[in-house]
């Protein structure tokens, strides 16, 4: 009697052995294979909103374009002179971000616009990571200009400001009209979940004195500058 439990025992330490061995091959040697288990074991929830954020981002320019006029980049001439500075970081996209097609704007920020950037991007990916919308990005639409930009961009538009805050290297825009996900069709309330998660993320950092924002209306985007 004694010799069979032993012989039990012996089988359930080796089994939990091998267990323990294979999760450690498995784990050391296909870490991708262990991020699918994971990612299925997750219980995605409906990303939920609630307020709305983006009617509360109305900054004046008024209440930062002097500042940002001392503080900022001297701005640009044109796209070589852009291309030059050593104070501008040329911007790819990223994993809950892209950019868009930029006519009047380079993919250029400063340092303190490039960091206000990755953060709404970093916070934005943490508030829809385990939701229905994990998968989606928000999309960049206007970066640094020059006075080049500008000049055109008043011609074809009377509304510009010959003072536009993005000419100082801290300012960009993002469209709320618009996201993008390879996993699946967005639609309209998709994408107002989507626009008002944003707009909460910019909220937050603006009341922590980390940007001036505004919404937008003309063209439908979140204006957004660093501070």
């Amino acid at each position: 009697m004694r010799r069979k439990k032993f012989k039990k025992s012996k089988f359930i330490t080796g089994a939990i052995l091998i267990c323990i061995f294979g999760g450690f091959y498995l784990f050391s040697s296909k870490p991708e294979a262990i991020k699918k288990i994971v990612k299925k074991t997750i219980n995605y929830t409906k990303l939920k909103v609630s307020g709305s954020y983006s009617a509360q981002l109305k900054d004046k320019m008024s209440a930062y374009i002097n500042t940002v006029e001392r503080t900022g980049i001297t701005p640009c001439r044109d796209e070589g002179d852009i291309k030059s500075r050593r104070n501008l970081y040329k911007l790819e996209a990223g994993s809950y971000y892209s950019i868009d097609r930029l006519d009047y704007s380079h993919a250029y920020l400063s340092k303190k616009g490039k960091a206000l950037l990755e953060r709404i991007e970093a916070d934005f990916g943490e508030k829809i990571n385990t939701t229905d919308l994990r998968d989606s990005r928000f999309i960049v639409t206007s970066l640094t200009r020059t006075k080049e930009n500008v000049r055109r961009l008043r011609r074809n538009n009377g509304n510009a400001s010959d003072r536009s805050a993005h000419m100082y290297g801290g300012c960009f825009d993002i469209t709320y009209a618009r996201f993008e996900n390879d996993k699946k069709k967005l639609t309209a309330n998709d994408i107002y979940r989507l626009k008002e998660t944003l707009a909460k993320v910019i909220f937050e950092l603006k009341e922590k004195k980390k940007c001036w924002a505004i919404t937008e209306k003309r063209q439908p985007c979140f204006h957004v500058v660093a501070r």
